[in-house]
């Protein structure tokens, strides 16, 4: 078992088990983010130079010759058995008659995931003790916020002692891991218990509690831990099992009601005015943005968010035909200005700007942050600011969002004659990631890059000109 699947296991064994033995590839996305962060944990070992690299089938033997020699100080990717469990860390460097565990990971010290990080090194230093190695120390290797393009690689990382925590739940982990282990190793899966896990796991619908049911509680959207945590007491799974006190808001009960009749529900009476207090002119606005891992320009740090073009259909009524803006910056060098010039223009001084998310929202008023001599009329444009997802989530609900109003759940369910299957970019990540390897000079063809992320902004803001249409049928004619 490796380390992805124990912590996996500890969530849920049964998640433990499928993830065990799934081995779908990874998306445009998620491989950028790997290759990011193979590249980071290179940099990282300029901090312990002199090390032996552990690779190839003979890992775990050529792991073990290193740790016994005496002249090795340091050992780069080394890997471990013990039994069935398997770990393999970043980083080994030798601490007196021990030695210290650093895992590297491309995030700031106060993350989110800093949990996941620990259990992640827990297990790791577990494994390694099991495998007789005398592990002293748990460090991760983090990103620091200071860091700017340029800096000397050294001021890229800041080492965060985790011993004493990750000490605790090593042993804690000592006490599961075998029973853990043998049922993500059993042929046949654990029997699910719903729990938190099932809220957020791939597994639930495809080939777990979920499979081969209607609608189930997973479905409500944003419901509260306290909610979710009744439900799991009470095994409640399927929409017409939950209880009438259960505390549902507005929008769950929608919701429900929409599962539970298999049809879409709509406040026609809110959306109607929701939809009238919309100015005409109306501007529908897309961004994309770029962010990496390491900073892409001079004086950016690490994760910084760069906003690299937007679409607009600009359309004076229903009757009038949609008329295109666009604006997308060279990846060489950061041209946020010019796309902030160029929104200003396109935007001018009249009528509602459309958007989905809050997202637009954000990113005006960082621009206005940044560029304090346009803050006037960026400030102007996020005042103009209408949020679509706002309008449905308040008056709508489809059972076929999942629990979801993002635009992949709502696009093919209310606009099903404007897909994005015929492009080369089919969504937000994979934008993000052609756009860094452009700036990374990764991209052979720039030229059709460009063309395929015109295109797929430009579809973003078309399909919004058609959810407005479809929106004001929906209010004038509300669906029985």
């Amino acid at each position: 078992m490796k380390t992805a699947g124990f912590l996996a296991a500890i969530e849920c064994t049964t998640k433990g088990w499928h993830q065990a033995r799934d081995d779908s590839p990874p998306d445009v996305a998620v491989a950028f983010a790997i290759d990011q962060s193979r590249e980071v944990k290179q940099l990282a070992r300029g901090l312990f130079p002199g090390g032996a690299d552990v690779y190839g089938g003979t890992c775990f033997e050529d792991t073990r010759q290193l740790v016994a020699a005496p002249a090795t100080k340091t050992v780069y990717e080394p890997a471990f058995r013990a039994g069935t469990l398997v770990a393999k860390v970043d980083i080994l460097s030798r601490n007196g008659g021990g030695w210290n565990v650093i895992e590297v990971k491309s995030s700031f010290p106060e993350s989110s995931k800093m949990e996941e990080y620990v259990e992640s090194l827990a297990y790791s230093t577990m494994v390694l003790r099991r495998a007789g190695v005398a592990v002293k120390g748990s460090s991760l290797l983090l990103l620091s916020r200071t860091y700017r393009h340029g800096d000397p690689v050294e001021t890229l990382f800041t080492l965060v002692d985790k011993t004493d925590e990750v000490d605790k739940r090593a042993q804690v982990f000592e006490d599961d891991v075998d029973a853990v282990d043998a049922a993500v190793r059993a042929e046949e899966p654990p029997q699910p218990v719903l729990n938190r896990a099932c809220w957020r796991c791939d597994f639930f619908k495809t080939s777990c509690l979920g499979s081969g049911r209607g609608h189930t509680v997973v479905e409500l959207p944003k419901l509260h831990h306290t909610r979710i945590t009744a439900l799991c007491e009470q095994g409640v799974i399927n929409i017409a099992d939950v209880p009438e006190d259960l505390g549902l808001n507005d929008t769950q009960q929608r919701a429900m009601a929409a599962m539970e009749s298999g049809s879409m529900a709509v406040d026609a009476v809110g959306l109607d005015l929701a939809l009238a207090a919309i100015k005409w002119p109306c501007h529908y606005l897309d961004f994309e943005t770029v962010a990496a891992t390491l900073p892409l320009y001079d004086g950016h740090g690490c994760h910084q968010q760069v906003l690299t073009q937007f679409s607009v259909h600009h359309r004076d009524s229903f009757d009038a035909e949609p008329i295109h803006s666009e604006f997308l910056a060279r990846a060489e060098e950061c041209q946020e200005r010019a796309v902030a010039e160029h929104l200003i223009q396109a935007l001018g001084a009249r009528g509602a700007v459309i958007v989905y998310s809050s997202f637009e929202q954000t990113r005006i008023k960082a621009l206005g942050a940044r560029f304090p001599d346009l803050a006037r009329p960026l400030t102007a444009i996020s005042g103009r600011l209408v949020d679509f997802e706002k309008v449905i989530r308040k008056h709508i609900y489809h059972p076929a969002f999942g629990g979801s109003f993002s635009l992949k759940k709502v696009v093919p369910t209310l606009v099903p004659d404007v897909g994005y299957d015929d492009l080369a970019v089919r969504d937000g990540s994979a934008a993000i990631a052609l756009f860094a390897q452009m700036a990374r000079g990764e991209v052979e063809d720039v030229d059709q890059a460009r063309r395929n992320l015109l295109a797929y902004c430009r579809t973003d803001t078309l399909v919004m000109v058609k959810l407005h249409e479809i929106l004001a049928g929906m209010a004038l004619h509300p669906p029985r």
